[in-house]
């Protein structure tokens, strides 16, 4: 970590792409302060008090647009991350807590935020509420599009389905609709008891945990015989591919061969449109699916005129751990996105988290959902 905070050559390319500083102004929040911070932390840890450490840890979106243009592999998010670890507070407990005990918590969680009535949620809990809320999705859209005719690609092919979270405890129609899509390509999908992705911890500084959650997961695509792996959530893919725990150099390029973008898969599937199909929609971009994007490639090509709104550089604010450590901040990134996205009458995406930040904060009236639902 010392030698990547020492790489910054003051470009200043981050400062460019960080949604914080765009929405915020406020440059001691940019990547490149935080950058700072890490190394004066490693020379001198005395300089911060452990309080002012969390506080600052807690300020980072965690979206990677800046380790994505930095021309010196600087990796803030990472740095960040391992500051969140060295530093934990509550929030981070509480973060962890909720990531590791996904089962048996997010979906009654889900439902009691959204009877909670808005005179109790407090000033400091009050986002943090709405995005349970929005973890749900409220009613979703109505399916539009019919599958008619589908490719023989993976007919008789083995796969893997990484859920992910939210489809599996929250969202069980996205898990519905994906499994209706692979059957319809023929894909026999094997059986997988896969854990949590783990990026979520990871970037709260538990790595520990992260990685344990990693090991669980490829063990499971080894027992399976290693056959492609299938993935509809954008934060899970860009998760799994980030996974470092291989016997070889060989295996590891075979996990990443393995990764299957489900919106990938169905490309070649034909679409028959229905009446009551939205005539102006957008989609957000998620920060984690970086510049080639399947998700959007996808709807692009099925939805043509249709899509009039998209986002490009706006994050829709959800920032994870950062969402319970300073919600005030992340509300301007928010409204920077429904900005780019206003004109739409519905919103899709293809991450989770993205997701439930973008149905706790929709303007009233706007649905929004994961491109899934819109397949009936």
């Amino acid at each position: 970590m010392a030698e990547l905070s020492h790489n910054c050559i003051l470009c200043g390319k981050c400062l460019d792409v960080c949604p914080l500083l765009r929405a915020t102004g406020r440059e001691e929040l940019g990547p490149r302060a935080k950058s700072d911070l890490c190394r004066v932390l490693l020379e001198s840890p005395a300089r911060l008090s452990e309080e002012d450490a969390a506080r600052l840890a807690g300020l980072c979106l965690g979206c990677g647009r800046c380790r994505e243009v930095c021309s010196q592999s600087v990796d803030v998010p990472s740095l960040v991350a391992a500051l969140r670890g060295a530093h934990p507070d509550f929030k981070s407990w509480l973060w962890k807590t909720w990531l590791t005990r996904a089962r048996r918590l997010w979906s009654p969680s889900s439902k009691a935020a959204g009877l909670i009535p808005d005179r109790f949620r407090t000033e400091r809990l009050g986002p943090m509420l709405k995005t349970l809320a929005g973890m749900s999705g409220g009613p979703g859209l109505d399916p539009f599009l019919t599958p008619v005719a589908f490719p023989d690609a993976f007919r008789g092919g083995k796969l893997l389905l990484f859920a992910g979270c939210t489809a599996n405890y929250v969202q069980g129609r996205w898990l519905t609709a994906a499994l209706r899509l692979l059957d319809g390509l023929g894909a026999d999908i094997l059986p997988g008891d896969f854990q949590c992705c783990g990026s979520g911890l990871k970037g709260a500084g538990f790595a520990d945990e992260s990685r344990a959650m990693a090991e669980a997961n490829v063990r499971v695509w080894r027992q399976a015989g290693r056959p492609r792996l299938a993935v509809f959530c954008a934060s899970c893919l860009a998760g799994l591919r980030a996974y470092d725990c291989f016997d070889s150099e060989a295996e590891a390029r075979q996990w990443a061969e393995s990764l299957l973008p489900l919106s990938k898969a169905v490309r070649g599937v034909e679409f028959e449109t229905a009446g009551n199909a939205p005539e102006r929609m957008g989609y957000h971009h998620p920060c984690h699916a970086g510049k080639n994007d399947p998700d959007r490639a996808f709807l692009a090509a099925v939805l043509g005129d249709r899509l009039v709104r998209a986002t490009d550089t706006q994050c829709c604010g959800f920032g994870g751990v950062m969402r319970l450590a300073a919600p005030g901040l992340t509300e301007p990134v928010n409204r920077k996105c429904w900005d780019a996205l206003a004109g739409a009458e519905v919103v899709l995406s293809g991450c989770s988290a993205c997701l439930a930040q973008l149905s706790a904060t929709a303007p009233q009236g706007l649905r929004v959902g994961h491109w899934l639902e819109m397949v009936g």
